[in-house]
């Protein structure tokens, strides 16, 4: 048996074990037998696959751990081949496996065979955003009393830059109380009803939270993030708003207290 350099073997191994699961990568190997020797009951060839199925269980589990909402809602057979149809399109290339399942609900966005597919993408799109207002930078948010230092009469120009702990969703399903019940690990489950929702989600501390929001609600925050001024923000939900204006100006205190008390703002932006 011919006895390639280390590093050639190294390159070698990595790329049988890696390849076998991604579509564009297809690159011609040497033959297992001509590198590593046959175990007393396993061939050459046998042997490296043990590693090669380990790799794919051990992505597997990573996004298991990533996504146990949409394991649930698709059992324990149909999520493993969805997570190696994935794997095939996006394999991991971080030293990280944080990032393995960021692209997922794009590719359940695809022509991907999948139960309730639309439902999946929801649920995917939620638990990535966790992921990563969990992986976020955390940086100091504003509080209370750096808002009571503004005038009223300013108050309505003022623009805001959002902590990278948040992120503002807008989904076709009902997906919190589904995700609330999994993570709970209750065995009767809600059921995943297609209705429009928007959703907060953001760190506080070192726990990552899910905040329900009412469409005004949410069409102020979106446009905060856009960089437009809370007058714009306010207009953007009055535009929504079918009740009493009086009670929409309560409503809106209510929205921007709870939100800087639960730290959505880094720091006011200059005019």
């Amino acid at each position: 048996m011919r006895r390639p350099d280390l590093a050639a073997t190294v390159r070698w191994f990595q790329a049988s074990v890696v390849q076998p699961h991604e579509l564009r990568r297809r690159t011609r190997l040497a033959p297992a037998a001509s590198v590593i020797r046959p175990s007393p009951t396993l061939r050459p060839r046998q042997r490296v696959e043990i590693y090669a199925g380990g790799y794919l269980a051990r992505l597997t589990d990573a996004l298991h751990e990533d996504f146990p909402a949409l394991t649930r809602l698709l059992g324990p057979r149909a999520f493993p081949e969805l997570c190696r149809a994935y794997l095939e399109r996006h394999p991991s290339r971080s030293w990280s496996l944080n990032p393995l399942g960021r692209k997922l609900p794009e590719f359940l966005s695809g022509r991907v065979k999948v139960s309730r597919r639309e439902a999946a993408r929801d649920l995917a799109r939620l638990e990535v955003a966790m992921s990563e207002v969990f992986d976020g930078e955390g940086v100091e948010p504003l509080k209370p009393a750096d808002f009571a230092k503004i005038p009223a009469a300013k108050l309505a120009a003022v623009r805001v830059k959002f902590v990278p702990t948040f992120q503002l969703l807008a989904l076709d399903h009902a997906v919190n109380p589904y995700v609330d019940a999994v993570r709970a690990q209750r065995r009767d489950l809600p059921p995943l009803r297609r209705k429009r929702s928007w959703i907060a989600v953001y760190r506080k501390g070192f726990q990552v939270w899910r905040l329900d929001l009412e469409e005004g609600a949410h069409a102020a925050l979106a446009a905060l993030l856009r960089g437009r001024s809370v007058g714009a923000a306010v207009a953007a939900a009055t535009r929504l708003w079918k009740g009493k204006p009086g009670d929409l100006q309560t409503l809106i205190r209510q929205w921007f207290g709870e939100w800087v008390s639960e730290g959505f703002f880094a720091k006011i932006l200059p005019r």
